[in-house]
């Protein structure tokens, strides 16, 4: 299921990816000095090639890799680790309820980790082919593959800025900093907020 949605992101992983190069791209070298329509294409194929090249790195970096840096925590990362905590804060279930409808999964001496594992067999498993989830599954993976992506090119420009030769690309733009940060920005809260959505679509479901 997992690769399948992953397989269908592709295309979209892409097409953010070609937008945002292409951004860093007009803000490095200056809109003003490209425009010929020939320039514009060899750009945009350069951003549509490095795109398909990151798209393919993020597909070889670990789940995991990327999920913690979504989420920012070396250990226990996935939100279902926290789902208690997200049933109490969700307008759209009772925590008695879920409480009285899966005990093992909400014990108060239960660990993350294990949390997560229970909620994975007796709450999401049964339901992952709904609608609601399936749809919160894809944009989760759709905006942890792009901020992953994105976070791989700020650390290169910031790398580049500090050690890189000047002469070959020129002092890098602060614009360049500006959009990549921004943008990993957008993309690191729509991943969070697609991986507790996905979470809560499942228990909510399956009640």
């Amino acid at each position: 299921m997992a690769s399948d949605l992953k397989s269908a992101n592709n295309p979209k992983i892409t097409a953010l990816l070609t937008v945002v190069i292409f951004l860093c791209a007009g803000a490095q070298y200056s809109f003003a000095v490209i425009p010929a329509w020939e320039e514009a294409l060899i750009t945009g194929a350069l951003s549509l090639g490095f795109s398909a090249f990151l798209v393919l790195l993020t597909n070889l970096t670990p789940h995991n890799l990327k999920h913690k840096l979504v989420f920012t925590r070396l250990s226990n990362e996935m939100p279902a680790c926290r789902v208690d905590e997200l049933c109490k804060k969700d307008i759209r279930v009772s925590f008695e309820d879920v409480c009285t409808r899966w005990p093992s999964v909400f014990e108060d001496s239960l660990c993350p980790s294990e949390r997560n594992s229970r909620w994975y067999k007796e709450i999401y498993k049964p339901v992952l082919n709904e609608k609601s989830v399936t749809q919160a599954h894809r944009d989760f993976l759709l905006y942890r593959d792009v901020f992953s992506a994105l976070f791989v090119m700020l650390v290169v420009a910031i790398t580049w800025g500090v050690w890189g030769e000047i002469e070959f690309v020129g002092t890098i733009n602060t614009a360049v900093y500006y959009i990549l940060i921004g943008s990993s920005l957008l993309t690191l809260i729509a991943a969070r907020n697609s991986g507790n959505r996905l979470v809560m679509n499942a228990v909510a479901a399956a009640l």
